[in-house]
């Protein structure tokens, strides 16, 4: 079966081949391409190329240098980003074409490579999320659609190409504020900053060395160091406050100490910050614009923002996934609210964490008000004492668990229900401490919502209800649900760079998302 399936692949790729050949021909005839150039193997929509080319009365398309470097800049951000080993060849050969003044097939690949940059844009709503979290874009993308080719068409005929592309560049703010920085920060590329290494952890009042270097540091961040004092040699409060807005931006502790956490951000390279940017750039795509009614959650940020009549009206810290059981990137919507909720312990927190507790202590269950049942729902209570759990093979433990409702529950009092194959929701914690962390990934997928109470009340109020009126049972009573009258679309999003409040601001990299394109960087 495997040779089979190689030898197939050899076969489309051989009339794949022949079939670019034939399509390219036109431009061999021309003059314009040589039979052995690499074009051939580059281009990836030949037949639509050479339909352009031909309406075009087979003219050359990019005489505007300012248009074909708006292509060039939009396919610099997708390589940096480290994503599409796919856009960084073309790219690479569009500047050695370039260079090396040789503008007939510059012209031809430029075209094909619009081609291939707007099936992007166009895809990449549905299918950025694999690109950016998990799969590459290493594979030819489908063909753009009629209609594109139409827009092209016209984009070519009245030389419009560069509205054309910043048709299919993201309009957001956030995008054009991270490009913007994009820009800012390739100036200290070519710069070589030395480390700031002060050698301790650096309290105000202490002298320091290489005061002018963390102020450049400060600075590659846009951080506004006008109001430091100038010539001196200690870690005075002028400077102090601006190392705070550094910390402020990148989610430390913002307390003007220099210690580890702040200084591996100081030091971290302007290459590697390019790659964060342009990679949440690119981001942005996938992300959603409305703002009318909105529950979005940011993981890196361990926060959550609600949005309602075009209008932010609440956010709150949250706690996401541990990295061992992550919080997905997903879409889903909130349809209810419950109150007093009992919480059905998913098999794998049950298998893992619940019954090596029991193993150790047999105590554990009672302590934490867990029920053994037979189903979910309306099953029959277990006797765990009727259990051998020494000798117990979690795996293979036939029953289920489920948790009362109460103070101690784990999803405390609230669970906003949010239907999905995955089972993640958004809800209430007795583990209230856990808020006041820098880093809050702590959860087994599900996130726990700060201020839940206030999150609820202004749930229902947006719905015209409130507790008093949908509940005719004591809230102390378990699972009282308040179906929602509108569901409220709900973005688990993963960004660790956007713009906020005048600047960008940075996250650490928690599930390791960006890591091949920090390497690659």
């Amino acid at each position: 079966m495997a040779n089979d399936s190689k030898t197939r692949r050899t076969i489309s790729t051989y009339y794949y081949f022949l079939y670019t050949r034939m399509a390219l021909e036109h431009f061999v005839k021309l003059g314009w391409i040589a039979p052995e150039s690499q074009v051939h193997e580059l281009v990836q929509y030949p037949s639509m190329v050479k339909q352009l080319y031909i309406e075009n009365d087979n003219q050359m398309i990019w005489l505007d240098l300012q248009q074909s470097s708006k292509l060039e800049f939009q396919l610099e951000i997708i390589q940096t980003a480290g994503f599409s080993p796919l856009f960084s060849r073309q790219l690479s050969y569009l500047q050695f074409y370039r260079k090396s003044n040789r503008w007939l097939e510059y012209d031809v690949l430029a075209t094909d490579t619009l081609l291939l940059y707007l099936s992007y844009s166009y895809h990449a709503a549905r299918d950025g999320k694999d690109w950016f979290f998990s799969d590459k874009l290493t594979q030819a993308l489908p063909k753009p659609p009629k209609g594109v080719l139409l827009d092209t068409m016209v984009a070519i005929d009245t030389q419009y190409l560069g509205e054309l592309i910043e048709d299919f560049t993201p309009t957001s703010a956030d995008y054009q504020h991270l490009v913007n920085t994009y820009l800012h920060l390739l100036k200290y590329q070519k710069l070589d900053l030395p480390m700031f290494l002060p050698g301790k952890t650096l309290r105000v009042g202490q002298r320091m060395r290489e005061r002018e270097t963390l102020i450049q540091r400060l600075a590659i961040v846009d951080v506004d160091t006008s109001e430091v004092t100038p010539d001196i040699n200690w870690y005075d409060v002028t400077l102090a406050g601006a190392v705070k807005e550094f910390q402020r931006i990148h989610g430390l502790k913002v307390d003007g100490v220099i210690g580890p956490s702040t200084l591996k951000w100081l030091n971290l390279s302007p290459e590697k910050r390019l790659v964060t940017l342009a990679l949440n750039a690119e981001r942005a795509r996938i992300w959603p614009s409305q703002r009318e009614a909105l529950i979005l959650v940011n993981v890196p940020s361990f926060e959550m923002r609600y949005w309602y009549s075009g209008e932010q009206q609440f956010s709150t810290k949250v706690v996401v996934g541990r990295k061992t059981r992550q919080t997905p990137v997903m879409t889903t919507k909130l349809d209810s609210l419950i109150l007093n909720p009992t919480w059905n312990v998913p098999w794998k927190i049950m298998v893992e964490d619940i019954i090596p507790l029991v193993q150790k202590d047999p105590e554990y269950l009672v302590k934490n008000h867990i029920q053994i049942v037979t189903a979910w729902r309306n099953g029959e209570v277990v006797d765990p004492s009727v259990i051998d759990w020494q000798t117990l093979n979690p795996r293979a433990f036939p029953y289920k668990m489920r948790q009362l409702s109460g103070n101690g529950n784990a999803l405390g009092l609230y669970k906003f229900n949010t239907p999905n194959r995955r089972a993640i929701y958004l809800h209430d914690t007795p583990s209230k401490h856990l808020f006041n962390k820098t880093t809050r990934a702590y959860s087994s997928g599900c996130i726990r919502v700060e201020n839940a109470d206030q999150f609820a009340s202004l749930l229902l109020a947006n719905q015209g209800m409130s507790f008093a009126k949908e509940t005719s049972e004591p809230i102390e009573e378990s699972n009282q649900a308040i179906p929602f009258k509108r569901r409220i679309p709900v973005h688990i999003i993963y960004q660790t760079a956007w713009f906020e409040d005048g600047l960008i601001h940075y996250r650490d990299d928690i599930y390791r998302y960006d890591r091949s394109s920090y390497i690659k960087g």
